[in-house]
């Protein structure tokens, strides 16, 4: 428990800094919408652009402590503290910093839509995040944020910035190249995206969903053992 707190006081400015990029990003989000609004959009409707950046903002500032946990960990270790009890401390407070960052996201998610309802009454919002906030999605997203932010601080302790980034890169453009490879085999593409989703989508259905999920857990489980034996065992130099 005196680590724990110790690693929270050390971790602090984390917080702050996670927010104000989330409120920034609120705030673009909102202005990009008000213009759309104003000079293309020609629909009755509006969409949460502005929370669902702040959200997206959360998520990844989650994930970048990942980036960080190099410096917290050899910090940690050179100043006389356990290895065990970094590992065991460090993804609670990713948790925590997570946790706060939907929680505020949600809070700009309402102001963002009683704004609309009074700058556009009538009109009606085509993207609802409420859903996103339910409890099991949001255990889901917290658990997602920590495995991988405890993975990718391992994968930098052992192979540097540059195996860091190998895996952080694909990551972030991940979810656009999967929209473009979902476009491109509903519209029969025969492009080299097209062609390679549909060997993705062949494979995929060689087995039933409960079996990936099964091999996913299990590969899951497998990189998570990797990552702790790294930080256990791991040379560490300041």
């Amino acid at each position: 428990m005196d680590f724990f707190l110790r690693h929270l006081r050390a971790n602090r400015s984390g917080i702050p800094i996670m927010l104000a990029v989330q409120f920034g990003l609120f705030l673009f989000g909102i202005i990009l919408v008000m213009i759309i609004n104003r000079f293309i959009n020609e629909e009755l409707d509006f969409a949460t652009v502005g929370s669902m950046m702040a959200l997206m903002g959360s998520v990844f500032g989650g994930l970048l402590r990942g980036s960080g946990g190099t410096v917290r960990y050899r910090m940690a270790v050179c100043m006389g503290r356990t290895r065990r009890s970094y590992i065991l401390a460090d993804p609670v407070i990713t948790a925590l910093n997570c946790l706060v960052g939907i929680g505020f996201s949600w809070v700009l998610s309402k102001v963002e839509l009683a704004l609309y309802t009074a700058l556009y009454p009538g009109w009606v919002c085509s993207m609802d995040l409420s859903v996103i906030f339910q409890w099991k999605f949001v255990l889901v997203i917290v658990a997602g944020v920590c495995f991988l932010d405890f993975c990718l601080g391992a994968l930098q302790l052992r192979f540097g910035a540059k195996g860091f980034a190998a895996v952080w890169l694909p990551l972030c453009f991940f979810p656009m190249i999967f929209g473009q490879a979902a476009r491109a085999v509903e519209a029969g593409s025969n492009s080299l995206l097209g062609r390679l989703s549909r060997v993705v989508l062949f494979v995929a259905g060689l087995l039933p969903p409960p079996v990936w999920i099964a091999v996913g857990v299990l590969l899951g489980l497998a990189l998570l053992a990797a990552s702790v034996q790294c930080y256990r065992r791991i040379e560490v130099r300041m």
